[in-house]
């Protein structure tokens, strides 16, 4: 979505209404909800947990979660801290199912300068629900919509393409986790899921601070340290094999590179340390 998005009349089908409001009651523990969530940090920092990532909260950040989407929530002690959270019912967008506010299962973006006045809304919303005046209820829904359109606005034009990194990094980490033994190089793992072999070393880095190569090889070493130390009789020609190395000898490189030592200083090392000492 772009600007043609917002282009296109009427974007709101039927305007939501207020499932809960809480104030500075993050989730700690793993939840899901069946409405969608719009958070807000008015003030302070913390960390969300999401879809198989963690990330930082930085005060001005809204996040949409999408219904049945398991997250935790943690906020940072300090002085300053204001966090929202409102759940959104009975509602449809323009092109979208039903209690719906965007196709990706989260997204989290900055506000920047619009900041103060997504807090001020929200405080509105706080206000009302702690006065409980007349019309206190078609208020609320007037405010929840344009707090809405707003989550809206920022999560097309400052989240969609992170989402978009983030789907293709766990994609391909959870390609890599089940065939490290298998894979070729690579320029095959990116052949298999049709992504660009650059794009995916940067979403990498940017994801787990190093290049796709580097967690193979890491996943590949995992294993052989696992090998090497069980009790199965192999030798280190099969265990180089087993994880993935045609040539013995540049398996052996490679785990010296990684490990600092020999597969079989390792191997040695290991049965030394767990070797029962003999009584007298």
């Amino acid at each position: 979505m772009g600007n043609d998005f917002f282009a296109k009349k009427p974007l709101v089908h039927k305007r939501p209404k207020l499932a809960y409001f809480k104030v500075n009651e993050p989730e700690k523990n793993f939840v899901s909800h069946d409405s969608p969530e719009i958070l807000f940090v008015a003030g302070g920092s913390g960390r969300i947990d999401v879809f198989g990532g963690q990330y930082p909260l930085r005060s001005g950040d809204v996040i949409v979660i999408s219904k049945n989407v398991e997250h935790s929530i943690y906020m940072f002690k300090s002085d300053d801290a204001e966090f929202y959270a409102i759940g959104l019912t009975d509602f449809e967008l323009m092109g979208m199912p039903e209690n719906t506010i965007i196709e990706q299962p989260y997204c989290i973006a900055p506000t920047k300068d619009r900041a103060e006045i997504i807090k001020a809304l929200f405080r509105a919303i706080r206000l009302e629900e702690d006065e409980r005046q007349s019309c206190s209820k078609s208020i609320e829904e007037d405010l929840l919509n344009v707090i809405m359109i707003n989550a809206i606005r920022f999560s097309v034009y400052d989240m969609g393409i992170t989402y978009s990194k983030n789907k293709a990094f766990f994609e391909a980490k959870d390609y890599i986790d089940k065939n490290y033994t298998k894979i070729v190089s690579i320029e095959s793992v990116c052949e298999h899921l049709n992504i660009n072999k650059f794009y995916l070393t940067h979403i990498f880095k940017e994801q787990i601070d190093m290049p796709p190569i580097k967690y193979l090889i890491y996943k590949r070493m995992e294993h052989a340290k696992q090998l090497l130390i069980s009790d199965n009789g192999m030798s280190i020609n099969e265990i180089a094999e087993e994880c993935g190395y045609s040539d013995t000898a540049y398996f052996c490189r490679v785990f010296k590179k990684t490990v600092d030592i020999t597969p079989l200083q390792y191997k040695i090392k290991h049965l030394r340390r767990n070797k029962k000492p003999t009584r007298k």
